[in-house]
């Protein structure tokens, strides 16, 4: 009886930042249901329609997209988020016109790689020309989602990118059934409405008065601090794709669609946790400290979601692969494991460095960025020469592991003596 008192009370202590913490998430991973869903769908058709060659061909033009993203300036993102949380977000305006701008150098980027790699992969020329068509509105007018987070309106969100979702993976869907054969069509389709999306939220965003106005001290520092983070998250940008560069680069592109096969249950489970990280933070730039009753609630959420990870990857993620990739995908599955694993461990990792990105601490963003982005470009570079595909897996997993751990001891070091007069209570 007094066990059962003692949970009882705990949870009457704990349970409003968890029930609000729990039914935002809920609208995300509701909206990622679908999204991701309709992407299994359409890959399901995708990769039996192109082969593995075909195939990694196709994807390596959105990974050579994400690699570039960071010239759409993201931290500014970040940084706009965190004025909106605090009441104002007159930075938006010129956050867009800074991201569009440098945007554009991405586009020529992505033209010159395709030009250099045309006699060696004339396949991938086409994919990497039409990425750079899409690229600018794709990556760059994204800040309305900022607008939305920041102000915690999660359903509209939710809302837009779902259609967004549908759009894409039924044109995927339909160019299969229409006997498609152009890499660069399937690019297009992917690309496009999402981009339309981000143009007609950002021209709504542009109308809203409450986004204009001159800039006050705080905006200004949240702005530079902005521009700071994006030159940082351009090499985390880069780490997060080098093995997959290497692999395209040295192996193969039927390689390349291997691996990501295997990478794709893991994602899929990442981004989760993802966006449970960016519902909170709009909470967590308010906050002065990592801990109490949120922490609680976080670790809770975390410790039952690895288990099931865990026995989701033994026993039945092979079923999951092989059903949506089919059997010639069967030398994934190992990846596969191993990547989902590395998820499970890490995923208090996400909410950690989410609280460090929320807070206006660029010393505290840059040293565990630049670290753990090294040590996964050096890893990359080494074990993947050394071990091929399995190196990009040790890579990937010791990268995920490196971040948790560093985030762990900033939080500990910089987040956890209680402030003179807290901000919000926790």
């Amino acid at each position: 009886m007094t066990r059962a008192r003692t949970i009882a009370a705990w949870w009457a202590a704990n349970r409003g930042p968890f029930v609000q913490v729990a039914g935002n998430m809920g609208i995300l991973t509701a909206q990622r249901v679908v999204q991701r869903v309709a992407g299994l769908v359409s890959l399901y058709f995708v990769v039996r329609h192109l082969s593995p060659a075909d195939l990694g061909h196709y994807q390596f033009a959105t990974v050579a997209l994400v690699a570039l993203a960071f010239f759409a300036l993201p931290g500014l993102d970040n940084a706009l988020m965190q004025s909106i949380a605090r009441g104002s977000g007159q930075i938006y305006r010129r956050a867009t016109g800074f991201s569009v701008s440098f945007s554009l150098l991405g586009s020529v980027a992505l033209v010159l790689v395709a030009l250099a790699l045309r006699p060696r992969e004339p396949e991938a020329f086409g994919p990497l020309l039409a990425t750079a068509a899409l690229f600018a509105p794709y990556t760059a007018l994204v800040q309305w989602k900022s607008v939305l987070i920041g102000r915690s309106r999660f359903v509209p969100l939710a809302a837009a990118e779902g259609v967004t979702a549908l759009l894409t993976h039924g044109g995927l869907v339909a160019a299969v059934m229409l006997d498609v054969r152009a890499l660069w069509v399937f690019v297009l389709l992917y690309l496009a409405p999402t981009a339309v999306m981000n143009v007609l939220a950002t021209a709504l965003c542009l109308r809203t008065s409450t986004l204009a106005g001159g800039e006050g001290e705080e905006n200004e520092g949240l702005f530079r601090y902005g521009l700071q983070a994006s030159a940082v998250t351009a090499v985390s940008m880069i780490a997060e794709q080098i093995e997959r560069l290497i692999i395209f680069l040295l192996i193969g592109p039927a390689a390349l669609a291997i691996y990501l096969a295997g990478d794709r249950l893991s994602e899929l489970v990442r981004g989760v946790f993802q966006d449970a990280a960016a519902v909170l933070a709009a909470r967590f730039a308010r906050m002065a400290t990592y801990q109490g009753r949120i922490e609680r609630a976080i670790w809770v959420i975390c410790v039952a979601a690895g288990v099931t990870i865990i026995l989701f990857a033994f026993t039945l993620a092979p079923t999951v692969l092989l059903l949506i990739f089919g059997p010639a995908f069967q030398p994934s599955i190992p990846y596969a494991q191993a990547l989902l694993c590395s998820v499970a461990i890490g995923n208090v990792g996400q909410f950690q460095f989410r609280f460090i990105r929320s807070q206006v601490d660029g010393q505290s963003f840059r040293t565990i960025t630049l670290w753990t982005s090294g040590f996964r470009i050096v890893g990359s570079m080494v074990l993947v020469g050394l071990f091929g595909v399995w190196g990009a897996v040790a890579s990937v997993v010791g990268h995920r592991l490196v971040l948790s751990l560093a985030s762990s001891v900033m939080i500990r070091t910089r987040y956890r003596a209680a402030p003179a007069s807290p901000t919000v209570e926790t």
